[in-house]
């Protein structure tokens, strides 16, 4: 068994690879790299890797909830 090593950014979050990040949120990762072409989701670069902050997922998950009509 491996064990999976985690990186955490600065402000505290864990930096997700885009398969990480594609199981965070419930969807694919070509998704994920789709949302982050188009700059709706917002990345950290790492060199030639792209990393995605769980703080940042948070926020795009509240920026597209919406209220219930109830």
């Amino acid at each position: 068994m491996t064990a999976t090593k985690i990186s955490i950014d600065a402000k505290g979050s864990a930096l997700l690879t885009s398969a990480e990040a594609a199981s965070y949120l419930g969807t694919t990762e070509r998704h994920i790299r789709s949302l982050w072409q188009e700059r709706r989701l917002t990345a950290v670069k790492i060199g030639r890797r792209v990393r995605f902050t769980t703080s940042d997922l948070d926020t795009f998950i509240d920026r597209h909830r919406h209220p219930s009509l109830r």
